[in-house]
């Protein structure tokens, strides 16, 4: 049979990680014509690289488990980093959530008065394809991150969002910090709403707590991570990407 293993590496991360990796190792064992490992998340991803001496380039360390797991496929969504996709030795797909909150933005958010907002240079283009589907303008928040105490500042790079919704995309929110400090920026620069989206909403330590209180008005993210009841909060809107992995895997197997 095809076998399709479907695993966010979430929270316990590294147990999911194993998991999956054993699962692949017994269909393969059990005679699968194939198996795919559909992974919303990719923990470890946002190692891609080394940002200081001595770090490991953990993404490429979980790829290769993955790859000689027995899977021979890999469907994944909203990398930090493209690039990560090429660490596999099996043929993988990147998704993406562009088309499923492209629908939602439309349906819940008036373009009259909107401008798309990039939260750092990184993911400009990201933002500049969204802009474009929506229809409005395009402005830059210009980010700098603390590598050793994590702690982030931003600026507002140029334009007029006096009286503007701020719609901000991103691939990821881990502690919640860019999204505060953003929206801080946007609302002292004379932004009227600011809504954050967001494929993978990791949302580690006291994250959610500080999003309720921070000057963001909504948060939309995607199911790709599992969100535990206690790390729900009012803000919080999540929305299903399903639909496109099962497209994906409707034309793949």
């Amino acid at each position: 049979q095809d076998v399709v293993i479907l695993q966010s590496l979430s929270d316990p991360v590294d147990s999911n990680i194993m998991e999956l990796s054993l699962l692949a190792d017994a269909a393969e064992r059990a005679g699968a014509r194939s198996i795919t490992a559909v992974i919303p998340w990719m923990g470890y991803s946002l190692q891609d690289k080394v940002f200081r001496s001595g770090e490991p380039i953990a993404a490429r360390v979980i790829a290769n488990m993955v790859s000689a797991s027995g899977v021979k496929r890999v469907i994944l969504m909203d990398l930090h980093n493209n690039s990560v996709a090429g660490f596999y030795s099996v043929p993988t797909t990147v998704l993406s959530s562009l088309d499923i909150f492209v629908a939602d933005i439309q349906a819940h958010c008036d373009l009259t008065h909107a401008v798309v907002i990039s939260p750092d240079f990184g993911g400009l283009k990201r933002a500049a394809v969204l802009a474009e589907r929506l229809g409005v303008e395009l402005a830059n928040i210009d980010k700098m991150r603390d590598l050793v105490t994590g702690k982030v500042t931003a600026r507002f790079a140029g334009g007029n969002i006096t009286g503007k919704t701020c719609i901000v995309t991103d691939d990821c929110i881990n502690t919640g910090s860019t999204i505060v400090e953003v929206a801080r920026v946007l609302k002292k620069q004379g932004a009227s709403k600011v809504i954050f989206y967001a494929t993978h909403a990791l949302l580690a330590g006291k994250a959610s707590e500080l999003l309720q209180k921070s000057e963001v008005d909504e948060v939309v993210v995607a199911d790709t991570v599992a969100i535990p009841p206690a790390k729900q909060f009012k803000k919080l809107r999540v929305i299903s990407v399903v639909p496109a992995f099962a497209q994906a895997l409707k034309s793949m197997i």
